[in-house]
């Protein structure tokens, strides 16, 4: 990582100071010196080279050599020549003082603050955030203060202490926590209206719940996915968490349907689980072998990586685990909470 900060080094500024009732008795104006200085530093055009091979012309520049133009003594015994001709150093009327520039203050609400920032490489700025952080919170200072860090929050945090040493996070880091907050809020919806509309449709409040239970599968695949990738868990990854939901509910809600249609016609609960299992398996397994390989060109991609990663690991676990475990837990349901009826007769399947 390429750091930097906004800290300067004290910065010495040297300033030419004419005498004018010496400039004005030596026959020199001011604009002399002005014009002399521009000279000896920047050089003097002289003329232009015209070369028949290049559009604009090549500018002739006199200069004097750099070892002639290093130190203050040295600009001083540059010589002008006054309006008689007389020619005189420039020290007789002129005269060099050395003055330290202040340095700039940066303000941030009213607190004085140092700005730090750095440039990572294959890596994301948050994982360098909440690894400095870990660091420097609670630190020990050499003044015997304590040094504390703060604004990780999914609420931006004012300072707390103005008379100690706070480090507030903000930037990139800010802007990222806001992001996921956002991208977490609607999640969140995304759940609720997902629930609203399965209980509307199934007249039930505990099936939903069932189904759904398919959308925390799809973690156990996401996470461990962006570590085998080495890739970072991003904006993008959220937001392909988010799609994930619409897609496994899709498949679990598929299985209990076919589950509750082979149960209208008759067949025991063991003999439905196992039909509805083996009668989705092939679409369940194209839909998610073509979401897999739809995402698979996007993994190298620098900002949608980790939508892909997501994507493909979060649709290959909770395919596998839905097809066990949605069946499993309607199974118990079943037999734990609903009571016991003798199976009907299968029916006879209609030929078409």
């Amino acid at each position: 990582m390429n750091q930097d900060d906004s800290v300067t080094a004290t910065t010495s500024e040297y300033r030419i100071r004419i005498d004018r009732q010496k400039a004005a008795m030596s026959g020199i104006v001011p604009g002399q010196v002005i014009q002399l200085l521009h000279d000896y530093v920047s050089g003097l055009k002289v003329g232009a080279i015209h070369d028949n091979a290049s559009l604009e012309p090549v500018n002739i520049i006199v200069r004097v050599p750099r070892a002639d133009r290093q130190g203050t003594q040295q600009l001083l015994d540059v010589p002008i020549q006054n309006a008689q001709g007389k020619v005189i150093p420039l020290s007789s009327i002129a005269t060099v003082e050395k003055t330290t520039l202040s340095k700039p203050i940066y303000t941030r609400d009213q607190h004085p603050v140092v700005y730090v920032g750095g440039e990572m490489i294959h890596s994301s700025p948050v994982y360098a955030t909440l690894s400095l952080d870990g660091m420097l919170d609670g630190k020990r200072l050499a003044n015997g203060t304590t040094f504390t860090t703060g604004n990780l929050g999914f609420v931006e945090t004012p300072a707390s202490d103005l008379k100690g040493y706070q480090l507030l996070w903000s930037g990139e880091m800010r802007l990222t926590l806001d992001v996921f907050r956002d991208l977490g809020s609607a999640f969140m919806v995304a759940l609720v209206f997902i629930y609203l509309l399965l209980v509307a449709y199934y007249k039930s409040f505990l099936l939903p719940v069932i189904v759904m239970g398919a959308i925390p599968l799809t973690l156990i695949g996401v996470f461990p996915g962006h570590w085998i990738t080495q890739q970072s868990f991003t904006a993008t990854s959220m937001i392909g968490v988010i799609a994930l939901a619409g897609v496994v509910v899709r498949n679990s809600l598929l299985l209990i349907d076919f589950i509750l249609d082979y149960r209208a016609r008759g067949y025991s609960l063991q003999e439905s689980v196992a039909q509805a299992g083996a009668v989705r398996l092939r679409p369940i397994l194209l839909t998610a072998l073509a979401i897999i390989f739809g995402s698979a060109v996007m993994v190298s991609d620098p900002v949608f990586g980790g939508l892909a990663v997501s994507l493909i690991f979060g649709t290959l676990l909770s395919t596998i685990l839905t097809l066990i475990v949605i069946p499993l837990l309607y199974y118990v349901w079943q037999i734990r909470v609903k009571p016991k009826v003798p199976p009907k007769p299968p029916a006879e399947p209609a030929h078409a």
